[in-house]
């Protein structure tokens, strides 16, 4: 049972609060030191982590098992994405903040859009908690491009299958053993894009075709992401609009 649609007024409200914080934040982000971004990324990504233990921990007081909640889902795992590029430095955050960007990103506005925890009513604690930390999930990538933290280019177009591969078979493996769903990979969220996936392609070849969409998905993300700089080498001589520098990287 379901308590809300998507796209109601309690939901379309939510979407425009959200809307305001992101476009907010990613505006002025850039006045503010670089230090003081650094600090703002750590305590996001420490939110993110204190909200989804509180999560599980009340969950499983509630009388759920504790396999069911486990932080295995594509924005969970953000989480971990985040703290990594808050905390590492050099190509390791590089890589962390574009997986941020175009992985982790992209799960996050679906999920704000196409909430699966509808099944409890709107104004429910946990609902709350899951826009929050969804918007959090979208914001910190925003923050890290608008500071030249992520920049995202088609050179890097192999880093999200080198973070995607090692996590797929043994998740795919693990649903199929304990009758889970994590990433979406056995069944699609009601109402969602995974379910016309997965109506094209079928049960059979459902996973094949979530490999499809993705991959589809981030071939248009890294041609948006490079068109302006293609444009500024074509036109501007490569040197106008580009990300601002970083004075104190890595502090």
């Amino acid at each position: 049972m379901n308590y809300y649609e998507h796209f109601c007024t309690e939901h379309l409200f939510m979407l425009a609060a959200i809307i305001l914080v992101l476009v907010t934040v990613g505006v002025n982000i850039r006045k503010a030191s670089d230090r003081s971004v650094t600090i703002l990324l750590r305590v996001l990504a420490c939110i993110l982590l204190v909200c989804e233990a509180v999560q599980e921990y009340v969950l499983v007081l509630e009388g759920g098992h504790l396999i069911d909640f486990l932080p295995l889902q594509l924005c969970n795992l953000g989480i971990f994405v985040n703290l990594l590029a808050s905390f590492a430095k050099g190509k390791v955050q590089g890589f962390f903040s574009e997986i941020s960007v175009v992985l982790i990103m992209p799960g996050a506005v679906g999920a704000i859009l196409f909430p699966d925890w509808n099944y409890r009513p709107f104004w429910n604690w946990l609902g709350l908690m899951c826009f929050f930390t969804h918007m959090v999930l979208v914001l910190f990538p925003i923050i890290c491009l608008r500071t030249g933290r992520a920049t995202v280019s088609f050179r890097h177009f192999w880093y999200p299958y080198l973070f995607l591969v090692p996590l797929v078979p043994p998740l795919l493996w693990f649903d199929n053993k304990y009758h889970e769903n994590y990433l979406f990979l056995r069944f699609p969220v009601e109402g969602s894009p995974l379910e016309l996936t997965y109506n094209i392609a079928g049960k059979k070849y459902y996973v094949p075709g979530l490999v499809v969409m993705v991959t589809v998905i981030l071939l248009i993300e890294y041609l948006l992401y490079s068109l302006p700089g293609f444009f500024r080498k074509k036109f501007l001589g490569g040197n106008q609009l580009s990300p601002p520098a970083r004075k104190n990287p890595g502090r």
